[in-house]
């Protein structure tokens, strides 16, 4: 049985604690955006290879002209 692994990261802009699933990170060092379950801001979300085999999250307010998904 495989454990599904969720990676957490920081609000850049209310410090809330946000979760994505591992398996929905796609494309490592790719923009991916989301937004803040508590503050509703839109982020954007770089993938990067961390040591060890760990996945860093990249995490910033996304600029105002990025498209909602």
């Amino acid at each position: 049985m495989t454990a599904k692994r969720d990676l957490e990261y920081l609000c850049p802009h209310c410090g809330h604690v946000n979760a994505i699933a591992e398996h929905a990170v796609r494309d490592m060092y790719k923009e991916q955006y989301t937004e803040c379950v508590h503050c509703r801001q839109q982020l954007e979300i770089v993938p990067a290879c961390g040591i060890g085999d760990q996945i860093n999250l990249v995490v910033s307010v996304a600029a105002q002209d990025t498209p909602q998904r």
